[in-house]
């Protein structure tokens, strides 16, 4: 049920909150390992024409609009992967630093209203950088999302319920990998205990 609540919930997104934000266009059948030098140029950059803005947000998708004086049919975008990098600052950690995303999106719909066009956006990947090169890998994201942009979504919305002060409850991703961790070094250490015994 949360879940479901997660993936419809939408965060209206102020642009105060976009400190970057840049758009690119590429076929779904060619995402994959993309190396920064076959990216180019993006279709669209924050503040310069079309003007492209976030105007909101879920764990699974947003609403990408541009300046353009004509609708640019739904149709036009058939294999075609939206890549959308933003940086958003964190209203809830102001002392955080921001958070950096690199996403790919499948187009839902495009509508067309005063003088801007509005596609809906469906999250299907994931930017991962490389750590050996400059190239971005990017995972299928359809089945769990991406944790940072739905614990962003999630703090938004305790904010909009006046609930931004209440301590955290349950088990957040980042201390769930320290437990696993720790699990794992106990694990290896008794393993290395038996070994030496064996010896």
């Amino acid at each position: 049920m949360m879940d479901d609540y997660r993936s419809t919930f939408r965060v209206e997104v102020d642009e105060s909150y976009v400190l970057e934000l840049a758009v690119w266009l590429r076929r779904s059948s060619a995402m994959g390992h993309l190396h920064l030098s076959d990216l180019g140029d993006p279709k669209m950059i924050q503040g310069r024409p079309p003007l492209p803005r976030i105007d909101d947000i879920s764990s699974n998708g947003m609403c990408l609009s541009f300046r353009s004086e004509q609708p640019v049919p739904t149709e036009k975008f058939l294999g075609v992967a939206v890549l959308v990098y933003f940086k958003l600052v964190d209203p809830m950690d102001v002392m955080g630093e921001p958070l950096s995303f690199f996403t790919g999106y499948d187009v839902q719909f495009s509508q067309h209203h005063g003088a801007r066009d509005y596609l809906g956006l469906r999250l299907h990947w994931d930017g991962v950088p490389d750590q050996n090169e400059k190239a971005v890998s990017f995972a299928d994201a359809t089945k769990y999302g991406i944790a940072d942009l739905t614990k962003w979504c999630d703090d938004m919305n305790r904010k909009a319920l006046g609930q931004h002060h209440r301590p955290p409850s349950g088990l957040r991703l980042e201390r769930l990998m320290r437990e696993l961790e720790i699990i794992r070094a106990a694990r290896l250490a008794k393993e290395a205990k038996a070994a030496q015994r064996k010896a």
